[in-house]
Order: C-alpha cells, then structure tokens, then sequence
C-alpha cells in the first residue's frame, strides 16, 4: 500500500502542476486585445501631443519676436543711437540691426571693424511658425518687408505683427509708436 500511496500521490502533484502552468501567462488573444487598446489610445493621443508642440511652438517664437523688440528698444537708449527690426514676411525671419549714431558715419572699434556688422541679430521662425501679416497705420501687408524703427529716446515707428501656426492659432505682437514698449497677446481671428 505505501508504494501504491507514493504513485497515487506523485500522480496527484503532477495533474497539480499541470493546472498552474496552464494557468500562467497570456493567451494570444488576450495580448491582441491589449494591443488593439493601445493603438486606439495612442491614435487619439498623437495627435493632441503634435498640436501642443505647434502652439507651443508658437508661443515661443512670439516671445522670443517681443524679447528681440525690447532688446532694440533698450539698446537704441543706451546707445543713443537708432535701431531697426526688419521683418521678412516672405521668409520668416527677423533682423534687429544698429542704425546710424548722432555723428552720421560707422563707428570704428578698437580691431577696426565697423560696430554694426556685430550688432546685428537674425532670428528664423520654426517652420510650423509664420508672419502672417504686419500693421502700421493704414498699412496692412502679408507679404514683402516690415521694418519697426526705435529711437534713442525710446520711442519707436510702432506697428503690429501678426504670427500664426498651422493649427491656425495666432499671437499679436504690438509696437506702441510713442513708448516704444511692446505687448505681447493671443489673437482671435
């Protein structure tokens, strides 16, 4: 009987053992499943994260736009002398360059070289980022050139940028022609 016992009782522990290693893991359709659930969620998720980086995008240009617009401000103050930003509407880029001083004529610097070859600063927007249109007065253009112009005691030609994204969101960038001090705000179309 004892053998008898061993053999029923070793059967028993193997017919045992076979239960649970069926019982772990996944079945093949179990794992479909999950990833049919992950592809749905990631198909409506992309797409928000790719929008938040086109905003994002164009909340930073738009910063960096007014930030560039101070710098000449306070530069043409504390150097009175001109500045001018230049805006390329066809291509997308910003320049801020030194203008003439009082004195008429290029200034020379220790080395010899003119100061307004390095006092120039060019900025391109990111490629999802655009300058939609540019205001000035009774001016309102979307294509060609835009220029701002500040002076020495602070004031400025004034005048309004327009930028937008392809999402279709736009920030205004506004120049005041008295003050010269620029404001930075979302737009509504």
């Amino acid at each position: 009987m004892n053998i008898q016992h061993r053999t029923s009782n070793v059967e028993h522990r193997m017919k045992n053992e076979d239960k649970r290693s069926s019982s772990y893991g996944f079945t093949l359709i179990e794992l479909l499943v999950v990833l049919v659930i992950i592809s749905v969620m990631a198909a409506f998720v992309g797409p928000r994260i790719a929008g938040s980086m086109s905003n994002m995008n164009l909340r930073t240009a738009s910063k960096k736009i007014a930030a560039s617009l101070r710098y000449a401000r306070s530069q043409a103050i504390s150097e009175s002398r001109t500045y001018v930003a230049l805006f390329d509407l066809d291509k997308n880029r910003v320049v801020i360059r030194a203008g003439q001083t009082a004195q008429k004529g290029k200034e020379k610097n220790e080395s010899g070289d003119d100061q307004d070859s390095r006092q120039t600063k060019q900025y391109e927007l990111p490629e999802d980022v655009r300058l939609d249109k540019a205001v000035w007065g009774e001016y309102e253009g979307d294509s060609g050139f835009f220029r701002i112009i500040f002076f020495s005691n602070g004031g400025s030609s004034g005048g309004e940028l327009v930028l937008s994204n392809d999402r279709g969101n736009r920030y205004e960038v506004k120049v005041d022609f008295i003050t010269g001090t620029v404001r930075l705000g979302s737009s509504e179309q």
